[in-house]
């Protein structure tokens, strides 16, 4: 028997009782706190696929082929509309919407590694977020299809006995009830996957997912190896980076991850 000893009062125990209390803690804010990536020219170089299946679609339509920066000047847009852009018609037009069901045939079909692969750096922080309980997800003006085959192709989705998925929620701009700048695919994604918009944020490479992202509610960051320079997107995003290591430094800091520590 033991005599004089309190088993509620017991220092080690408390101190237990704290730590456990303030894991918790740490572990709910991170679930709330997602990370929902824009696709291409983020989380994957796709630029040459993009390019060369625009210019197959256009000129095999009997359109006028665009150079590199017009393709990624319209990269802005849902795929039909960046199709009207190129071929200067209204946004909304039936062309333009013709032309993207043939482009999305044909990008979605020569998806692989070498033709959208990964940024040097990205699948680690990806690991590494995931590893940290943050719930990540993805979405893309582009088609739903091609989201998918991109994070198939990438070893990033899920396959049963072999690995888990990375992202809990991939949509496509043909999913969701309005595209970019629009903040409501963002919203609908974190509904889904039971995140905080507050405390999540959103990377991308485009003005219009900074815009979506504050249209959300949503912290941003601009990575500045996609279509658009840096200086394209300081007015739309709360931070905007230049490499990997940099955009590390700014999710830590917008996932409050320092603190949590």
């Amino acid at each position: 028997m033991l005599v004089g000893f309190t088993l509620a009062r017991s220092p080690l125990l408390l101190s237990l009782s704290m730590t456990s209390e303030a894991r918790n803690r740490q572990t709910y804010l991170r679930a709330s706190a997602a990370v929902i990536w824009d696709v291409d020219g983020t989380l994957v170089e796709s630029t040459t696929l993009g390019f060369t299946a625009t210019n197959e679609v256009l000129s095999t339509s009997g359109y006028r082929m665009v150079t590199e920066d017009e393709y990624k000047l319209g990269c802005r847009f849902t795929t039909p509309d960046r199709f009207n852009y190129h071929i200067e018609r209204p946004a909304g037009s039936a062309e333009g919407g013709q032309l993207g069901d043939l482009f999305d045939k044909t990008y979605v079909r020569r998806v692989s590694r070498e033709t959208a692969g990964l940024f040097d750096g990205l699948e680690k922080l990806l690991r590494s977020l995931t590893i940290a309980g943050h719930p990540m997800a993805v979405l893309s003006n582009a088609c739903g299809e091609y989201v998918r085959a991109v994070l198939s192709a990438n070893e990033l989705d899920e396959k049963p006995g072999v690995r888990v998925p990375l992202f809990k929620e991939a949509l496509g701009a043909d999913e969701v009830a309005e595209a970019k700048p629009s903040g409501v695919g963002l919203l609908e994604i974190c509904s889904r996957i039971e995140a905080v918009p507050e405390a999540s944020v959103y990377v991308g490479d485009a003005p219009t997912d900074g815009k979506a992202a504050r249209a959300a509610g949503m912290r941003s960051v601009g990575v500045a190896w996609g279509a658009n320079p840096a200086a394209a997107l300081e007015a739309d995003f709360d931070v905007v980076v230049s490499d990997v290591p940099a955009l590390i430094v700014a999710l830590r800091t917008l996932l409050g991850d320092d603190e949590k520590s």
